[in-house]
């Protein structure tokens, strides 16, 4: 057998999933062991070293828990997967656990398993072993290598749902890795304060697509993600509302968005630039709603226009009844304050369904589309929105 860089190790009782986990694993070009009794989890983890662990909870002999305690205690540093048929709030405590052991914990998918979001962890790891310093992080933004995809949202207007709006994802396209995703170079950007810079270059590219699209008559929004580090800058609003003017377009056709930790992180630093956004017509959102730490007091005194629901609640939808009581108090409770809601992460026409049927304004995910190039923005929507394709739902 020919050694590849990625190595996987799959740990559960189930020889069934042993066989799916590590057939799914070798497409895409892991070398593969699978270990069905967990007494022997430990000395395989010494002979192939793995780059991924996939790790059961419940098995018996010794449950994953406990692997996964060993596993830290051996300063292992490759990614681990938790897989379970139990609850999600359970699979979400074995995360954080996993964390608290140092391990880097990547997520969990519950059973059965999906093979487009297993395949997005592969994904995660494979990207994972490029390591970017910050010279080379600065000199990609500096060239132009950031390049900007947009996720559609779709919007719930009388008896169907249209495109409106779009959220700016940002890519970095390597001349020798192809597109590195957010993931693997944010961090950097935020600990170096390239963040500042990359963020300039998104918004940029997006005010000006908002332009283009106008004069294509796309009648599109855009939103772009805020780091925390801009809500500290008092001269931020002044330069982003010079951008908008050099290329004429409305500060209403932009979002911002930031999530509820960052916001909360200085409040009265927060409020200073967050109200001279709204008062210059910005739109703001509250990123990943539900897994911060605001306030009540404060988000309602923060002028946020859009609350957006994290995809860990979306993702339960419709069976998970925890998920279900979460979802629905953010939306009564966004809704009672004058904000629109969003889910993210909608991957299933049950979720959707879900969320109409409660009244969630907007919705995005794998559902309705994956960012697109802009390229691809105006044939798309033209394609949903035209009259003849009117449906009640994707």
């Amino acid at each position: 057998m020919i050694e590849t860089a990625y190595k996987l190790l799959v740990m559960d009782d189930d020889a069934s999933v042993c066989t799916f986990l590590g057939k799914a694993g070798r497409r895409m070009g892991f070398e593969t062991e699978c270990v069905t009794d967990p007494l022997n989890f430990h000395d395989a983890v010494k002979r192939l070293r793995p780059s991924m662990v996939i790790t059961d909870l419940q098995m018996p002999g010794l449950d994953g828990i406990e692997l996964m305690r060993d596993l830290g205690s051996t300063n292992y540093k490759g990614g681990v997967l938790i897989t379970s048929g139990m609850d999600t709030r359970t699979l979400h405590s074995s995360e954080t656990l996993g964390k608290s052991y140092g391990l880097n914990v990547l997520g969990s998918l519950q059973k059965p398993i999906r093979l487009p979001e297993l395949d997005e962890y592969f994904e995660q790891v494979i990207r994972g072993t490029h390591i970017f310093s910050p010279d080379a992080l600065q000199a990609a933004i500096n060239d132009g290598q950031m390049v900007v995809h947009y996720q559609p949202k779709i919007t719930r207007v009388s008896d169907r749902w249209l495109i409106k709006d779009a959220e700016a994802l940002v890519r970095w396209n390597h001349p020798s890795y192809g597109l590195v995703m957010p993931l693997d170079f944010i961090a950097l950007a935020e600990e170096t304060g390239a963040i500042a810079s990359l963020t300039d270059s998104v918004l940029e590219q997006s005010i000006r697509q908002l332009s283009n699209w106008a004069a294509l008559g796309l009648d599109i929004n855009v939103a772009v993600n805020l780091s925390g580090h801009l809500v500290e800058d008092l001269e931020f609003p002044d330069r982003l509302c010079l951008l908008l003017r050099e290329h004429a377009v409305d500060g209403s056709r932009l979002a911002l968005e930031l999530t509820e930790t960052a916001a909360m992180k200085d409040p009265t630093a927060a409020m200073d630039i967050l109200v001279r956004l709204r008062v210059k017509g910005i739109q703001l959102a509250i990123d990943d709603f539900g897994t911060g730490y605001s306030s009540l007091q404060q988000l309602y005194r923060l002028p946020f226009t859009e609350l957006k629901i994290d995809r860990s609640f979306v993702s339960g939808l419709p069976g998970d009844g925890e998920a279900r009581a979460i979802v629905q108090g953010i939306t009564d409770l966004a809704h009672a304050l004058g904000m629109t809601v969003c889910a993210e992460g909608v991957e299933t026409q049950a979720a959707l369904d879900y969320l109409e049927g409660i009244g969630c304004d907007q919705v995005q995910g794998y559902l309705i589309s994956r960012p697109i190039p802009a390229k691809e923005i105006a044939a798309f929507v033209s394609r949903w929105n035209a009259p003849s394709a009117a449906r009640s739902s994707p």
